[in-house]
């Protein structure tokens, strides 16, 4: 296959270097001078028939994904195959001149714009692009572009999330009856220079004719991931580790001052570390992303870690001579029956008739009692929060 595909290229070099500028200029005359070529009219000899216009999407990569202007920016470029009726010649005629290069000003082109596009509508290609013209009437327009295209962006599963956007080109003025676009790829074809973006990775792509009795126009449907490693490291793994330091608040003694100091500290340092990374995380009210739910989560939890540290820290001053609440009192007292494990602490009876059976317990061990049961619960709050989140963003 490539002996062959050389051949051919040496063949036309052979053929190439054999024409004489005035080949080119006697076919340039005879198209635009004695043909009387215009460019305003469908090349086609019937215009009751529509002119097919094949279009192939080249695609050189992935420029930005905006999901607050829901817009996607991709570079490609698109190779546009039409047949003209009106530019036909006989090679032989000419020396074997068998292709001609003329600009895209000069002959008729089909209006094919952006369909779904961000900007205003505006022409593809530019002056300087040259349209392949060959000796059966055959014309090869690839125009260069860079495309901003509306795209339907769910950022709910951030940062697993993957998207299916539409890249649509139709033939703007022209009805079906005048301009039939076809599509002869599976899809969108992927350049070999394709640049890698950093954050984003094309999984797939398709391409679809849509026709009607007015348009006709082909839809090239990309499906893009994000890469969630960099997320994972710097906003959801730093998120976790905060969350259990706070959770470890309830392991320092409350009769300590360090305790209330790192409380606040470690809250502070969640507050400015989703100051840090807010400009990471998707910008939208559409979709409110289940990792900032998880982070409200956990900040509310900080947030009364704070407030329950604040307030053990007074009842922990009072004098043993003040009773001790009956709720506090029976937590220390279950978490001394089970520490000891002993038959003399059967589970006691909170109840006026009986407090003077009820052991004395003291405000300092019903904190550190009540301390314990709120780890625990801490601890389970978190675990559930935390594998829920994780389960429902990455399946």
């Amino acid at each position: 296959m490539k002996s062959t595909q050389l051949w051919i290229f040496i063949s036309l070099f052979r053929v190439a270097i054999l024409h004489r500028n005035t080949d080119v200029q006697s076919l340039l005359t005879q198209i635009f001078t004695n043909n009387s070529y215009n460019k305003l009219i469908r090349p086609s000899t019937d215009q009751s028939a529509p002119t097919e216009v094949d279009i192939r999407f080249n695609l050189y990569g992935i420029n930005d994904v905006n999901e607050i202007d829901q817009k996607l920016i991709t570079a490609g470029w698109l190779s546009i195959v039409w047949k003209d009726d009106l530019l036909t010649w006989t090679p032989a005629s000419y020396n074997g001149l068998y292709i001609l290069y003329l600009p895209q000003d000069n002959v008729w082109k089909p209006d094919i714009s952006l369909q779904n596009g961000f900007s205003e509508l505006e022409e593809l290609g530019s002056k300087f692009i040259q349209v392949l013209v060959g000796s059966s009437g055959y014309l090869t327009w690839r125009p260069s572009q860079v495309f901003e295209t509306r795209c339907n962006l769910d950022s709910k599963y951030f940062p697993f999330d993957e998207h299916k956007c539409d890249i649509i080109f139709v033939s703007w003025s022209h009805s079906s009856q005048d301009i039939v676009l076809t599509q002869t790829t599976n899809g969108i074809e992927l350049s070999d220079g394709l640049e890698s973006h950093g954050e984003w990775e094309i999984t797939s792509s398709s391409a679809t004719i849509e026709f009607d009795y007015m348009t006709s126009s082909v839809k090239f449907t990309i499906v893009i991931k994000r890469k969630p490693l960099y997320m994972i490291l710097h906003i959801i793994l730093p998120i976790i580790l905060l969350a259990l330091l706070d959770i470890f608040t309830f392991k320092i003694p409350a009769d300590t001052g360090e305790r209330l100091g790192y409380t606040i500290t470690v809250w502070l340092s969640f507050a400015v570390f989703l100051t840090i990374v807010s400009d990471s995380l998707p910008q939208t009210s559409e979709s409110v992303p289940i990792v900032s739910i998880y982070i409200i989560i956990q900040l509310l939890m900080g947030t009364l870690v704070v407030l329950i540290s604040t307030v053990e820290a007074g009842l922990i001053t009072n004098p043993d001579s003040v009773p001790v609440y009956k709720i506090l009192r029976f937590i220390a007292l279950r978490l001394r029956q089970n520490n000891v494990k002993s038959a003399e602490y059967t589970e006691p009876k909170i109840d006026s008739e009986i407090d003077s059976e009820i052991p004395e317990v003291k405000w300092k061990e019903a904190i550190n009692a009540l301390d314990t049961c709120l780890f625990y619960i801490s601890m389970g709050i978190f675990l559930l929060t935390t594998i829920i989140c994780l389960c429902i963003i990455a399946t």
